[in-house]
C-alpha cells in the first residue's frame, strides 16, 4: 500500500513541475507586460506634460509679444509728444527772442524819437530867439512898421529847413540808422544818402512835428 501511493507521487511530480514553471513564466510574462504598460503610460503622460508646456508657453509669448507690441507704440508715442515739444519750446524761444528783439529795436526807436525831438527843440529854440532877434533890428530898421509883419518872421524862423531843397517848415523825415531829421516828404523818395552825413539810408520814419 506504501509502496504504491509512493508510485503514484512519483507520476504526480513531474506534472507539478511543469504547472510551476508554466505559472512561473506566466507571472513573469504578466509582470513584464505591467511594466511594459507602466512605461507606455509614463510616456504618454510625459508627452502629455509637454503639450501641454508647449501651449501653455506659446500663449505666454502670444501675450508677451501682444504687450512688447503695446508698449513699444506707448514709447513710440510718448517719444513723439516729447519731440513736439521739444519743437514747440524751440519755437516758443525763436519766438521770446524775436519779440525781445523787436522790443530792443522799438525802444532804440523811441530813444532816437525822443533825442531826435530834444534836437528839434534845441534847433527851434535856437531858431526863436534868432527869429526874435531879427525881428526886432527889422522892427528898428523899419521905424516899427515891421510889428505886423514879425508874427510870421517867428513862425519861419521857428521851422526847421529841408537840407535838400531849403524849404521852410516841412522837415518832417528821419533817416535811419543816421538818425537825422533832415529833409521834406517830397525830397526823401529820391535821396539815398543822407544829405547831413552822407549815411545811406536803409529806412526813414516819418516824424509827426507840430
Amino acid at each position: 500500500m506504501a509502496l504504491s501511493e509512493s508510485h503514484h507521487q512519483q507520476q504526480q511530480s513531474p506534472s507539478q513541475s511543469f504547472l510551476a514553471a508554466q505559472m512561473e513564466k506566466q507571472k513573469q510574462e504578466i509582470d513584464q507586460f505591467i511594466k511594459i504598460q507602466n512605461e507606455r503610460l509614463r510616456y504618454v503622460l510625459q508627452e502629455q506634460r509637454k503639450r501641454e508646456m508647449e501651449m501653455i508657453l506659446r500663449k505666454m509669448e502670444s501675450k508677451a509679444l501682444l504687450l512688447m507690441s503695446q508698449k513699444e507704440e506707448e514709447m513710440s508715442k510718448a517719444l513723439n509728444k516729447n519731440m513736439e515739444l521739444e519743437d514747440l519750446l524751440r519755437k516758443m524761444e525763436m519766438e521770446n527772442q524775436t519779440w525781445q528783439r523787436m522790443a530792443r529795436e522799438n525802444e532804440a526807436i523811441v530813444q532816437t524819437l525822443n533825442t531826435t525831438l530834444e534836437q528839434v527843440r534845441e534847433r527851434a529854440a535856437t531858431c526863436y530867439d534868432a527869429g526874435e532877434a531879427e525881428v526886432e533890428d527889422e522892427g528898428s530898421f523899419c521905424g516899427g512898421e515891421g510889428d505886423g509883419n514879425s508874427l510870421p518872421a517867428k513862425k519861419m524862423k521857428m521851422s526847421s529847413c529841408c537840407c535838400n531843397c531849403g524849404s521852410n517848415g516841412v522837415t518832417r523825415v528821419l533817416f535811419l540808422p543816421c538818425r537825422h531829421l533832415c529833409c521834406c516828404m517830397d525830397c526823401e523818395e529820391g535821396l539815398l544818402l543822407c544829405p547831413i552825413c552822407n549815411t545811406p539810408k536803409k529806412s526813414r520814419i516819418e516824424a509827426l512835428i507840430f
